[in-house]
């Protein structure tokens, strides 16, 4: 059984990596898949590296340019594509990759039968998700989501907080399955050169694009609380974003430039982690969330808000620490309690470890979206060729 992925995306990010990770593995499972990766011609450049890893592990994979000007004629090709190859299901992943979906059934491909994964939903409503309730705000968004969600056949979300959300928001009739993330990631954070990642004594990171919804300013509040008392601390934040200038202003403002590190992005930022002594992620809403897994994966204690889907990974005082929402000063009560307390640092670490490896593994990923998988293709033995 065939099925031809698709996602139109600007970065490389979770979708993108939970597609590195998933592909090659259900070709274990029997599960035969191939990839049609979109991307804007000033983004391309993003993505050849991981098409390529992709190809390497014998997942046909073809990169293309689009824009949103020309949706039609990508639906045009992925529907003769679709045809030429022999592949009936196509499985979209984001939102521009959905519409595309649907425009391939409706006017190139009829026999086509579609299937989505839920990685999120639109950032700006996620960033101001508790103070909407969990209501809808009918905007262009949601109607031309809710229309898509009508005309794909299957659904699956990344976890529960987006599976409720798309259940809440009547997007889908019911609330749909969810497989979590799964990654691969050594504990070690070994270098020759570990001096070169080590910027404070004590440090904290923060690994994300620099955007409202993870939350930056509410640790940059909590900030001087924390070097009050550890004057040696650094915060290192890894990633780029619209709001980086802002957040570097403040900081200046605040007197803190020299304690606040802005890395940009990085390919590795594992490595970082590895030789930090406590993650901090105050994001105000996660569809996933798959930097608390790594994380977990490298034995590194997390603090984080108390908000989807932060609380379905991370279980208060088990597995990390979870504060209340927008909380800056619970959220230096707890950063510093870490730093005085070594040995719940290093409990939190261990619980952590073991979650991951019993919960997010590659391997555990791969079987639950092979297993649904099947389940589809037993209810739709007409559609196969």
């Amino acid at each position: 059984m065939k099925v031809l992925h698709l996602i139109y995306s600007e970065q490389v990010a979770g979708a993108e990596r939970y597609l590195l990770n998933l592909l090659p593995g259900l070709k274990q499972e029997g599960i035969e898949c191939e990839l049609i990766c979109i991307s804007p011609a000033r983004h391309k450049h993003k993505f050849v590296a991981l098409c390529r890893e992709l190809k390497d592990k014998g997942v046909p994979t073809t990169l293309r340019e689009g824009n949103r000007y020309r949706f039609f004629s990508v639906a045009r090709y992925v529907g003769n594509y679709m045809k030429r190859e022999n592949i009936i299901f196509l499985h979209s992943h984001l939102f521009k990759s959905d519409i595309i979906a649907v425009m391939v059934k409706k006017f190139f491909n009829k026999k086509s039968f579609l299937l989505s994964t839920k990685h999120g939903y639109q950032e700006k409503y996620l960033s101001n998700y508790p103070s909407n309730n969990g209501r809808a705000v009918p905007n262009a968004y949601y109607y031309i989501s809710r229309y898509i969600a009508r005309n794909i056949n299957e659904h699956i979300a990344v976890s529960s907080a987006i599976a409720n959300l798309y259940f809440n928001l009547k997007l889908t009739p019911q609330k749909i399955k969810y497989i979590h993330h799964g990654i691969e990631l050594s504990s070690s954070g070994a270098t020759e050169n570990p001096e070169d990642l080590r910027f404070g004594s004590p440090q904290l990171i923060t690994v994300g694009r620099i955007e409202t919804i993870k939350g930056h300013r509410y640790l940059l509040d909590a900030m001087p609380e924390v070097i009050k008392k550890f004057p040696g601390v650094k915060w290192v934040i890894i990633g780029e974003g619209t709001l980086k200038s802002n957040l570097e202003k403040k900081a200046a403002e605040a007197g803190m430039e020299k304690q606040v590190l802005f890395l940009g992005f990085r390919d590795d930022p594992g490595i970082y982690i590895s030789h930090s002594d406590i993650i901090v992620l105050p994001s105000l809403f996660e569809p996933f969330g798959l930097v608390f897994i790594e994380a977990l994966a490298l034995k590194i204690p997390v603090v984080a808000f108390d908000v989807p889907a932060c609380n379905e990974i991370i279980t208060h005082n088990e597995s990390g620490i979870l504060v209340p929402l927008a909380n800056s000063n619970a959220l230096a009560e707890s950063i510093c309690y870490l730093l005085q307390n070594p040995a719940e640092r290093e409990r939190l670490a261990t619980n952590g470890h073991k979650l991951y490896r019993e919960q997010f593994s590659i391997a555990r990923m791969v079987k639950e979206t092979g297993m649904w998988y099947r389940g589809i293709f037993g209810k739709r033995q007409e559609l196969v060729i």
